[in-house]
């Protein structure tokens, strides 16, 4: 009956740990962008127009996409979501003219993969940025990351502790739920 007990003691304390994060990983801002998720590059010239990257940010759902010189491949800029929103809308732009040259961010910041997480945060974060390109040695684009990718990211690490939160005392409900 004692080893019973036992066992079954050991059982649960598996369990027990099997259910915590594993928080020396997730806390690591010093791993390499490399070790989490980011995208694969969503890549335009310059020529190409704002109507046609709105259709791939639909298309790929990303948010972003990075242009490229059409010659070498090497990353020349960076056009948003947010750049539609702030630069071109109730502007009078004729979305199928507007090239993208005109307004894109030129020559954004970019990081490699070897670069640590940290170095992104910090990018984003002085820079105001909701993705940053990620290049190669020949500073051709390999692909992106974005902020969601990193919440994204902590989620996996954290996914008792983010989806069971209790709803916040600080917040009003403004609407009614349910039908």
């Amino acid at each position: 009956m004692s080893d019973e007990l036992d066992e079954e003691l050991n059982i649960i304390e598996e369990r027990a740990f099997a259910n915590e994060p594993n928080l020396e990983f997730a806390l690591s801002i010093n791993e390499p962008i490399e070790k989490i998720f980011y995208r694969d590059p969503v890549i335009v010239f310059s020529d190409t127009t704002v109507s046609e990257a709105i259709d791939l940010f639909v298309e790929k759902d990303v948010g972003c996409v990075l242009v490229v010189e059409k010659s070498t491949n090497k990353l020349i800029g960076i056009f948003t979501e947010r750049d539609v929103i702030r630069k071109l809308i109730n502007k009078g732009y004729d979305f199928k003219r507007e090239i993208l040259n005109v307004h894109m961010t030129k020559n954004p910041d970019a990081l490699f993969l070897s670069d640590p997480i940290a170095y992104a945060l910090n990018r984003m974060a002085a820079g105001g940025y909701r993705h940053i390109p990620l290049i190669d040695e020949n500073h051709c684009p390999v692909g992106f990351l974005s902020v969601r990718d990193i919440v994204e990211h902590l989620a996996d690490y954290y996914p008792n502790e983010i989806l069971n939160l209790p709803p916040s005392t600080h917040s009003k409900q403004r609407s009614p739920e349910g039908a």
